[in-house]
């Protein structure tokens, strides 16, 4: 396969947004100017979280995946399956998507932003390499999956040098464990097949969606009922979010409707979410309307 092919498969298009976007967020909501979105130091680490960091933490993910992906059929429908005469090419993406990232690190403003950027790296490759393999360790699977709001925060302290207030953290983090515990659940078949304990094969389908009700109604609450720059009476569009809880509590009251499918139209809706927030939350932050 020619190696710019692979790295597009690779890197999954329909998620770039879970990376790239958050790091764009992060950066509006930090900015005054709408001029600084064309600063190249932006420019350069939006690229990586775009491209590059999604070919690292998705090409780690599938080196280390042979064993659960012989079973699992998304492999070959919706995602790049490893293939042997691939092999050299892709352990060149990851280790150019690496030495890129490693780059943009020795290029942090302090010692914070490095560690900032340092966790994602270490999160990203630790989520499923041996012998720490997050995504098989429960609860710690989930958990770990707060590594797609590090670059929102890296990029709003790259601006400000702030570290955002404690609840927007809770939020994300109940996002991002509703979001890995809702993935995993088309892949209990296949988990179980390869004797993979991850909390959606310990919990079961049922249990799995109760709890990503809870988690994303708890995101939902937060955000906007709590976070201060959030009340509902001034800013309505938040009301979108509860639309993440509506998803796992139509699947629990039908549950012939497939799970799988659901999942695939995740990234439609948050992409329009992401513009949302941009247009709602950015701009007029920027002073631009």
């Amino acid at each position: 396969m020619n190696i710019f092919r692979l790295a597009f498969k690779v890197s999954r298009i329909r998620f770039w947004l879970y990376l790239g976007g958050t790091y764009l967020i992060g950066y509006i909501i930090g900015i005054t100017s709408i001029s600084q979105l064309m600063d190249s130091y932006f420019i350069a680490h939006l690229f990586y979280f775009m491209i590059p960091a999604n070919i690292l933490l998705y090409g780690v993910n599938d080196i280390s995946d042979k064993d659960t992906d012989m079973f699992n059929p998304k492999k070959d429908e919706k995602e790049y399956r490893a293939a042997e005469r691939d092999k050299l090419k892709l352990y060149t993406l990851v280790a150019l998507s690496f030495i890129y990232g490693f780059v943009l690190m020795a290029f942090q403003p302090d010692i914070t932003a490095i560690l900032l950027f340092a966790s994602w790296m270490s999160l990203s490759i630790m989520y499923s390499v041996k012998p720490f393999r997050f995504k098989a360790v429960p609860i710690l699977d989930f958990a770990s999956n707060f590594l797609y709001v590090i670059p929102a925060l890296l990029a709003y302290y790259q601006v400000t040098s702030i570290i955002p207030p404690p609840l927007p953290l809770l939020a994300a983090f109940f996002w991002t464990s509703a979001m890995q515990l809702f993935s995993a659940i088309p892949d209990i078949e296949a988990d179980t097949k390869a004797d993979i304990k991850t909390t959606a094969v310990i919990m079961g389908k049922r249990l799995s969606l109760i709890l990503c009700f809870i988690f994303w109604l708890l995101f939902a609450i937060i955000l906007t009922f709590m976070a201060p720059w959030y009340p509902p009476w001034y800013a309505p569009w938040n009301l979108m979010m509860f639309i993440y809880p509506l998803i796992p509590l139509y699947l629990l009251i039908q549950p012939s409707v497939s799970v799988e499918k659901s999942y695939w139209y995740f990234p439609i809706y948050t992409g329009i979410f992401g513009m949302v927030l941009f247009f709602a939350v950015g701009l007029p932050l920027m002073g631009v309307f």
